[in-house]
Protein backbone atom coordinates (compact mmCIF):
# COMPACT_ATOMS: atom_id res chain seq x y z
CA UNK A 1 0.00 0.00 0.00
CA UNK A 2 1.36 3.32 -0.74
CA UNK A 3 2.03 5.46 2.29
CA UNK A 4 -0.61 8.72 2.42
CA UNK A 5 1.33 11.96 1.49
CA UNK A 6 -0.24 13.85 4.19
CA UNK A 7 1.60 12.75 7.33
CA UNK A 8 4.54 13.95 5.48
CA UNK A 9 3.42 17.58 4.37
CA UNK A 10 0.27 18.58 6.32
CA UNK A 11 -0.28 19.81 9.52
CA UNK A 12 -3.98 19.86 10.58
CA UNK A 13 -5.28 21.36 13.90
CA UNK A 14 -9.51 20.42 15.06
CA UNK A 15 -12.01 23.15 16.08
CA UNK A 16 -10.09 22.74 19.82
CA UNK A 17 -6.56 23.16 18.57
CA UNK A 18 -5.57 19.34 18.52
CA UNK A 19 -2.77 18.73 15.91
CA UNK A 20 -4.05 16.15 13.50
CA UNK A 21 -2.64 14.83 9.95
CA UNK A 22 -6.39 15.77 8.07
CA UNK A 23 -10.05 16.28 8.80
CA UNK A 24 -10.63 12.74 8.47
CA UNK A 25 -8.55 11.86 11.16
CA UNK A 26 -10.17 9.43 13.85
CA UNK A 27 -11.08 11.82 16.66
CA UNK A 28 -9.98 9.74 19.69
CA UNK A 29 -6.71 8.81 18.17
CA UNK A 30 -6.35 12.90 17.95
CA UNK A 31 -7.82 13.09 21.59
CA UNK A 32 -5.53 10.48 22.75
CA UNK A 33 -2.78 12.15 21.73
CA UNK A 34 -3.04 14.93 24.35
CA UNK A 35 -1.63 17.50 22.68
CA UNK A 36 -3.74 21.42 21.94
CA UNK A 37 -1.49 24.23 19.95
CA UNK A 38 -2.15 26.58 23.12
CA UNK A 39 1.74 27.38 24.41
CA UNK A 40 3.39 24.89 21.77
CA UNK A 41 3.87 25.94 18.37
CA UNK A 42 3.83 24.08 14.81
CA UNK A 43 7.36 23.36 14.96
CA UNK A 44 6.93 21.62 18.05
CA UNK A 45 4.18 19.19 17.27
CA UNK A 46 5.19 18.39 13.59
CA UNK A 47 7.41 15.78 14.86
CA UNK A 48 5.67 14.77 18.33
CA UNK A 49 4.63 10.87 18.79
CA UNK A 50 1.24 11.08 17.35
CA UNK A 51 2.89 12.09 13.96
CA UNK A 52 5.78 10.29 14.21
CA UNK A 53 3.86 6.99 14.74
CA UNK A 54 1.37 7.26 11.81
CA UNK A 55 4.58 7.65 9.34
CA UNK A 56 6.00 4.86 11.11
CA UNK A 57 3.02 2.71 10.34
CA UNK A 58 2.47 4.07 6.40
CA UNK A 59 5.99 2.97 6.10
CA UNK A 60 5.57 -0.17 7.43
CA UNK A 61 2.57 -1.22 5.17
CA UNK A 62 0.17 -0.68 7.65
CA UNK A 63 -3.47 1.12 7.93
CA UNK A 64 -2.83 3.75 11.36
CA UNK A 65 -5.25 3.59 13.95
CA UNK A 66 -6.02 7.32 13.08
CA UNK A 67 -6.82 6.74 9.24
CA UNK A 68 -9.54 4.05 9.41
CA UNK A 69 -12.04 6.89 7.75
CA UNK A 70 -9.98 6.27 4.51
CA UNK A 71 -9.74 2.11 5.10
CA UNK A 72 -13.53 1.78 5.38
CA UNK A 73 -13.99 3.79 2.29
CA UNK A 74 -11.50 1.97 -0.28
CA UNK A 75 -12.78 -1.51 1.21
CA UNK A 76 -16.29 -0.49 -0.41
CA UNK A 77 -14.29 0.55 -3.12
CA UNK A 78 -14.64 4.40 -2.70
CA UNK A 79 -12.42 7.18 -3.55
CA UNK A 80 -10.35 8.25 0.09
CA UNK A 81 -9.20 11.18 0.79
CA UNK A 82 -5.77 9.27 0.64
CA UNK A 83 -6.35 8.22 -2.69
CA UNK A 84 -7.33 11.68 -4.05
CA UNK A 85 -4.42 13.51 -1.67
CA UNK A 86 -1.95 11.21 -3.72
CA UNK A 87 -3.26 11.54 -6.84
CA UNK A 88 -2.56 15.10 -6.34
CA UNK A 89 0.49 15.02 -4.28
CA UNK A 90 2.43 12.37 -3.66
CA UNK A 91 5.04 12.26 -6.94
CA UNK A 92 5.93 15.87 -6.46
CA UNK A 93 6.43 15.19 -2.56
CA UNK A 94 7.20 11.01 -2.26
CA UNK A 95 10.98 12.44 -1.95
CA UNK A 96 10.01 13.94 1.45
CA UNK A 97 9.15 10.24 2.42
CA UNK A 98 12.88 9.33 2.12
CA UNK A 99 13.83 11.77 4.48
CA UNK A 100 11.93 10.33 7.59
CA UNK A 101 13.97 9.30 10.24
CA UNK A 102 13.72 6.03 12.11
CA UNK A 103 12.16 7.43 15.05
CA UNK A 104 9.53 9.07 12.19
CA UNK A 105 10.40 12.24 12.38
CA UNK A 106 11.20 14.41 9.50
CA UNK A 107 13.63 17.31 8.99
CA UNK A 108 11.69 20.30 8.00
CA UNK A 109 8.69 22.41 8.20
CA UNK A 110 5.21 21.56 6.56
CA UNK A 111 4.31 23.12 3.35
CA UNK A 112 0.70 22.90 4.10
CA UNK A 113 -1.00 24.09 7.16
CA UNK A 114 -5.04 23.16 7.89
CA UNK A 115 -6.28 25.43 10.56
CA UNK A 116 -9.78 24.97 12.11
CA UNK A 117 -10.30 28.32 13.03
CA UNK A 118 -12.47 27.86 16.14
CA UNK A 119 -16.26 26.83 16.19
CA UNK A 120 -17.58 30.64 15.52
CA UNK A 121 -20.31 29.65 12.96
CA UNK A 122 -23.17 31.65 11.92
CA UNK A 123 -24.90 28.57 10.77
CA UNK A 124 -26.02 25.38 12.71
CA UNK A 125 -26.49 22.47 10.19
CA UNK A 126 -28.35 19.40 11.11
CA UNK A 127 -25.85 16.89 10.69
CA UNK A 128 -23.44 19.26 12.80
CA UNK A 129 -23.29 20.08 16.19
CA UNK A 130 -21.74 22.03 19.19
CA UNK A 131 -18.38 20.68 18.67
CA UNK A 132 -18.26 22.91 15.00
CA UNK A 133 -20.30 25.56 15.75
CA UNK A 134 -21.30 28.62 18.66
CA UNK A 135 -24.77 28.73 17.10
CA UNK A 136 -26.17 25.45 18.40
CA UNK A 137 -25.58 26.62 21.43
CA UNK A 138 -29.18 29.22 20.83
CA UNK A 139 -30.93 25.83 20.84
CA UNK A 140 -30.87 25.21 24.65
CA UNK A 141 -33.33 22.75 24.81
CA UNK A 142 -31.23 20.31 22.44
CA UNK A 143 -27.85 20.50 24.78
CA UNK A 144 -26.88 17.26 25.90
CA UNK A 145 -29.71 15.15 24.66
CA UNK A 146 -27.92 14.22 21.56
CA UNK A 147 -24.39 12.60 20.79
CA UNK A 148 -23.66 16.14 19.00
CA UNK A 149 -25.62 18.21 20.69
CA UNK A 150 -23.10 17.95 24.05
CA UNK A 151 -22.23 20.76 25.78
CA UNK A 152 -18.96 22.01 25.91
CA UNK A 153 -17.28 25.32 27.17
CA UNK A 154 -15.58 26.08 23.81
CA UNK A 155 -12.71 28.47 24.31
CA UNK A 156 -11.98 30.09 20.89
CA UNK A 157 -9.69 32.42 22.47
CA UNK A 158 -6.51 30.43 21.10
CA UNK A 159 -7.56 31.00 17.36
CA UNK A 160 -10.34 33.86 17.72
CA UNK A 161 -8.33 36.73 19.39
CA UNK A 162 -4.91 35.31 20.47
CA UNK A 163 -2.22 36.62 17.79
CA UNK A 164 0.23 33.59 19.12
CA UNK A 165 -0.76 30.83 16.38
CA UNK A 166 -1.40 33.46 13.90
CA UNK A 167 2.30 35.10 14.71
CA UNK A 168 3.61 31.59 14.44
CA UNK A 169 2.24 30.61 10.98
CA UNK A 170 3.79 34.08 9.65
CA UNK A 171 6.68 33.61 10.92
CA UNK A 172 7.45 30.82 8.91
CA UNK A 173 5.53 31.92 5.53
CA UNK A 174 8.52 31.37 3.31
CA UNK A 175 8.32 27.43 4.11
CA UNK A 176 4.33 27.76 3.53
CA UNK A 177 3.03 26.78 -0.36
CA UNK A 178 -0.88 26.07 0.83
CA UNK A 179 -3.65 27.22 3.40
CA UNK A 180 -6.05 24.81 4.03
CA UNK A 181 -8.86 26.91 6.12
CA UNK A 182 -12.51 25.79 7.59
CA UNK A 183 -14.56 26.72 10.79
CA UNK A 184 -16.79 26.92 11.92
CA UNK A 185 -17.19 29.54 9.47
CA UNK A 186 -13.39 30.97 8.57
CA UNK A 187 -14.96 34.04 7.29
CA UNK A 188 -16.57 34.88 10.36
CA UNK A 189 -12.94 34.30 12.32
CA UNK A 190 -11.45 38.08 12.63
CA UNK A 191 -8.24 37.00 13.20
CA UNK A 192 -7.82 34.87 9.84
CA UNK A 193 -10.14 37.82 8.04
CA UNK A 194 -7.02 40.08 9.26
CA UNK A 195 -4.25 37.73 8.14
CA UNK A 196 -5.72 37.38 4.53
CA UNK A 197 -6.35 41.04 4.04
CA UNK A 198 -2.80 41.80 5.88
CA UNK A 199 -0.51 39.41 2.79
CA UNK A 200 -2.96 39.94 0.54
CA UNK A 201 -1.38 41.93 -2.41
CA UNK A 202 1.57 41.34 -1.38
CA UNK A 203 4.77 39.41 -3.17
CA UNK A 204 4.25 36.27 -0.70
CA UNK A 205 0.41 36.26 -1.57
CA UNK A 206 1.68 35.26 -5.25
CA UNK A 207 3.34 31.88 -3.95
CA UNK A 208 0.86 30.80 -1.93
CA UNK A 209 -2.55 28.70 -2.34
CA UNK A 210 -5.54 28.89 -0.31
CA UNK A 211 -8.57 26.55 0.31
CA UNK A 212 -11.55 27.11 2.24
CA UNK A 213 -14.36 24.82 3.12
CA UNK A 214 -16.92 27.71 3.88
CA UNK A 215 -20.97 28.05 4.22
CA UNK A 216 -20.07 31.07 1.89
CA UNK A 217 -23.08 33.21 3.07
CA UNK A 218 -20.06 35.96 4.33
CA UNK A 219 -18.53 35.88 0.99
CA UNK A 220 -18.39 39.29 -0.66
CA UNK A 221 -16.88 41.21 -3.37
CA UNK A 222 -14.37 42.94 -1.17
CA UNK A 223 -13.28 39.56 0.46
CA UNK A 224 -13.09 38.07 -3.23
CA UNK A 225 -11.20 40.80 -5.02
CA UNK A 226 -8.62 40.11 -1.66
CA UNK A 227 -8.43 36.16 -2.67
CA UNK A 228 -7.77 36.30 -6.11
CA UNK A 229 -4.67 37.98 -5.81
CA UNK A 230 -3.15 34.78 -3.98
CA UNK A 231 -1.71 32.65 -6.49
CA UNK A 232 -4.32 29.95 -6.18
CA UNK A 233 -7.95 29.64 -4.57
CA UNK A 234 -10.02 26.65 -3.77
CA UNK A 235 -13.37 27.38 -2.02
CA UNK A 236 -15.64 24.38 -1.20
CA UNK A 237 -19.14 25.49 -0.49
CA UNK A 238 -21.42 23.39 1.94
CA UNK A 239 -24.62 22.64 0.34
CA UNK A 240 -26.65 19.42 0.83
CA UNK A 241 -30.51 20.10 -0.49
CA UNK A 242 -31.93 23.05 -2.22
CA UNK A 243 -34.82 25.34 -1.67
CA UNK A 244 -37.09 24.20 1.23
CA UNK A 245 -35.00 21.36 2.38
CA UNK A 246 -31.98 23.20 1.92
CA UNK A 247 -33.22 26.03 4.60
CA UNK A 248 -33.95 23.34 6.69
CA UNK A 249 -30.70 21.56 7.08
CA UNK A 250 -28.70 24.36 6.37
CA UNK A 251 -30.75 26.69 9.08
CA UNK A 252 -31.35 29.86 9.24
CA UNK A 253 -30.04 30.22 5.35
CA UNK A 254 -32.99 31.73 3.34
CA UNK A 255 -32.55 30.38 -0.57
CA UNK A 256 -33.03 33.16 -2.11
CA UNK A 257 -30.24 35.39 -0.52
CA UNK A 258 -28.03 32.08 -0.61
CA UNK A 259 -28.49 32.21 -4.26
CA UNK A 260 -27.35 35.25 -5.05
CA UNK A 261 -24.04 34.03 -3.23
CA UNK A 262 -23.90 31.50 -5.64
CA UNK A 263 -24.37 34.29 -8.41
CA UNK A 264 -21.42 35.68 -6.86
CA UNK A 265 -19.23 32.86 -6.78
CA UNK A 266 -20.35 32.12 -10.15
CA UNK A 267 -19.12 35.44 -11.86
CA UNK A 268 -15.68 35.08 -10.08
CA UNK A 269 -15.34 31.25 -10.97
CA UNK A 270 -15.95 32.09 -14.91
CA UNK A 271 -13.60 35.31 -14.44
CA UNK A 272 -10.79 33.99 -12.53
CA UNK A 273 -9.10 30.81 -14.09
CA UNK A 274 -7.12 30.54 -10.87
CA UNK A 275 -10.22 30.54 -8.48
CA UNK A 276 -12.00 26.77 -8.20
CA UNK A 277 -15.22 27.05 -6.56
CA UNK A 278 -17.52 23.85 -6.09
CA UNK A 279 -20.37 22.83 -3.82
CA UNK A 280 -19.00 20.27 -1.26
CA UNK A 281 -21.86 17.71 -0.50
CA UNK A 282 -21.85 15.42 2.34
CA UNK A 283 -23.67 12.21 2.51
CA UNK A 284 -26.41 11.76 5.46
CA UNK A 285 -29.86 10.28 5.69
CA UNK A 286 -31.34 13.51 4.21
CA UNK A 287 -29.23 14.94 1.78
CA UNK A 288 -29.24 11.26 0.16
CA UNK A 289 -32.82 11.83 -0.44
CA UNK A 290 -32.20 15.27 -2.05
CA UNK A 291 -28.62 13.86 -4.30
CA UNK A 292 -30.42 14.32 -7.60
CA UNK A 293 -31.88 17.14 -7.19
CA UNK A 294 -29.23 19.21 -5.65
CA UNK A 295 -26.62 18.20 -8.64
CA UNK A 296 -29.09 18.66 -11.50
CA UNK A 297 -29.74 21.97 -10.31
CA UNK A 298 -26.07 23.35 -9.91
CA UNK A 299 -25.26 21.95 -12.90
CA UNK A 300 -28.04 23.82 -14.68
CA UNK A 301 -27.95 27.30 -13.09
CA UNK A 302 -24.63 27.21 -11.83
CA UNK A 303 -22.08 25.51 -14.33
CA UNK A 304 -18.71 27.26 -13.20
CA UNK A 305 -19.23 25.78 -9.82
CA UNK A 306 -18.06 22.22 -9.57
CA UNK A 307 -20.15 19.34 -7.55
CA UNK A 308 -17.42 17.89 -4.74
CA UNK A 309 -18.29 14.18 -4.01
CA UNK A 310 -16.73 15.23 -0.40
CA UNK A 311 -17.79 13.03 2.73
CA UNK A 312 -20.34 10.72 4.41
CA UNK A 313 -21.56 11.55 8.04
CA UNK A 314 -20.25 8.99 10.78
CA UNK A 315 -21.16 10.64 13.42
CA UNK A 316 -23.71 11.56 14.70
CA UNK A 317 -24.92 7.98 14.11
CA UNK A 318 -28.72 9.27 13.67
CA UNK A 319 -27.81 11.17 10.86
CA UNK A 320 -26.24 8.28 8.85
CA UNK A 321 -27.81 7.49 5.21
CA UNK A 322 -27.91 4.13 6.93
CA UNK A 323 -31.06 5.23 8.95
CA UNK A 324 -33.80 5.43 6.68
CA UNK A 325 -36.21 2.82 6.07
CA UNK A 326 -35.40 -0.06 3.68
CA UNK A 327 -38.01 1.23 1.47
CA UNK A 328 -36.93 4.82 1.19
CA UNK A 329 -33.65 3.42 0.46
CA UNK A 330 -34.70 1.75 -2.47
CA UNK A 331 -36.62 4.81 -3.66
CA UNK A 332 -33.00 6.58 -3.06
CA UNK A 333 -31.50 3.79 -5.04
CA UNK A 334 -33.45 3.97 -8.18
CA UNK A 335 -33.23 7.69 -8.51
CA UNK A 336 -30.11 7.56 -8.55
CA UNK A 337 -29.44 4.63 -10.39
CA UNK A 338 -32.11 6.18 -13.25
CA UNK A 339 -30.26 9.49 -12.97
CA UNK A 340 -26.88 10.56 -15.28
CA UNK A 341 -23.98 11.89 -13.05
CA UNK A 342 -22.07 12.09 -16.51
CA UNK A 343 -18.42 12.36 -15.70
CA UNK A 344 -19.35 12.12 -11.95
CA UNK A 345 -20.72 8.68 -12.16
CA UNK A 346 -17.75 6.78 -10.79
CA UNK A 347 -18.36 9.01 -7.72
CA UNK A 348 -21.69 7.75 -6.67
CA UNK A 349 -21.94 3.86 -6.38
CA UNK A 350 -19.43 4.48 -2.88
CA UNK A 351 -22.63 6.40 -1.21
CA UNK A 352 -25.42 3.88 -2.53
CA UNK A 353 -22.98 0.92 -0.98
CA UNK A 354 -22.58 2.67 2.00
CA UNK A 355 -26.39 3.51 2.43
CA UNK A 356 -27.05 -0.27 1.73
CA UNK A 357 -24.53 -1.73 3.67
CA UNK A 358 -26.24 -1.64 7.34
CA UNK A 359 -29.86 -1.06 8.24
CA UNK A 360 -29.80 1.33 11.07
CA UNK A 361 -33.29 2.56 10.71
CA UNK A 362 -34.24 0.06 13.80
CA UNK A 363 -31.55 1.18 15.96
CA UNK A 364 -31.59 4.70 15.31
CA UNK A 365 -34.60 5.75 13.34
CA UNK A 366 -36.52 6.90 16.72
CA UNK A 367 -33.69 9.04 17.57
CA UNK A 368 -33.59 10.21 14.23
CA UNK A 369 -37.14 11.10 14.34
CA UNK A 370 -37.09 12.50 18.23
CA UNK A 371 -34.20 15.15 16.92
CA UNK A 372 -36.15 16.24 14.06
CA UNK A 373 -38.79 17.34 16.51
CA UNK A 374 -37.00 18.66 18.92
CA UNK A 375 -35.38 20.32 15.93
CA UNK A 376 -38.80 21.88 15.21
CA UNK A 377 -39.72 22.61 18.91
CA UNK A 378 -36.34 24.93 19.10
CA UNK A 379 -36.07 26.54 15.85
CA UNK A 380 -40.34 26.71 15.08
CA UNK A 381 -39.69 25.13 11.99
CA UNK A 382 -41.36 21.77 10.32
CA UNK A 383 -39.51 18.53 8.89
CA UNK A 384 -43.16 17.24 7.85
CA UNK A 385 -43.73 20.39 5.66
CA UNK A 386 -39.97 21.09 4.71
CA UNK A 387 -38.97 16.73 4.08
CA UNK A 388 -42.12 16.18 2.62
CA UNK A 389 -41.09 13.94 -0.29
CA UNK A 390 -39.76 12.00 2.25
CA UNK A 391 -42.93 10.91 3.93
CA UNK A 392 -41.15 9.69 6.89
CA UNK A 393 -43.92 9.99 8.78
CA UNK A 394 -45.54 6.87 7.61
CA UNK A 395 -42.51 4.69 8.76
CA UNK A 396 -43.21 3.08 11.94
CA UNK A 397 -39.71 3.35 14.38
CA UNK A 398 -38.77 1.04 17.70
Amino acid sequence: MKPCILPWINFSTNTFGRPRTCGYADQATVKGAGVKLKGTSIEAEWNNDYFKSIRKDFLKGEWPENCKRCKYVEELSGSSKRLEENEYHYDTNAHLIEQTATDGSVPYYPSNIDIRVGTICNLKCIHCGTGASSKWNEDKAMLDKYPNTEFYNIDNKWIEQDSFIWDNIKENLQHTKRFNFLGGEPFANKQHNKFIKEIAFTDTAKDITLTYVSNGTLLTDKIFDQLISFKEVVIRLSLDAIQEPGEYFRFPIKWDSFVKKLELMEKYAKNNKHLDIGVQWTCSNVSMFYLVDTFDYMRKHFPNIKFIFANHVEWPVHMSAQVLPYETKQIVEERINNYDFGEYSDKVPFYVNHMLEKDLWKTEGKTFMNYLNDLDAARNVSWQHSFKEMELEKYETT
